[in-house]
């Protein structure tokens, strides 16, 4: 029961979803964050991808967010 449970959730990143409400590009994003621009790609590309602690910080003081506001554990078809 338990693992049936746990193939039908994952952690997943927002990012994209949030920059989109607010018609930011990846290129805005990128630039705004001043991340590598394969990890800011990534970000926005790949809700999977989950960034390292560092990145993590950056996106939450450039944008004053909490990790939870753009990293979130839901459905694997969310």
């Amino acid at each position: 029961m338990e693992m049936e449970y746990l193939e039908k959730k994952t952690v997943k990143n927002r990012v994209k979803h949030r920059r989109d409400s607010k018609s930011e590009t990846r290129y805005q994003f990128w630039k705004k964050t001043a991340l590598a621009q394969n990890t800011a790609y990534r970000l926005y590309n790949e809700p999977e991808y989950i960034p390292g602690r560092e990145v993590i910080e950056k996106i939450c003081f450039v944008y004053g967010w909490q990790p939870g506001d753009f990293i979130v554990y839901t459905n694997k078809n969310y």
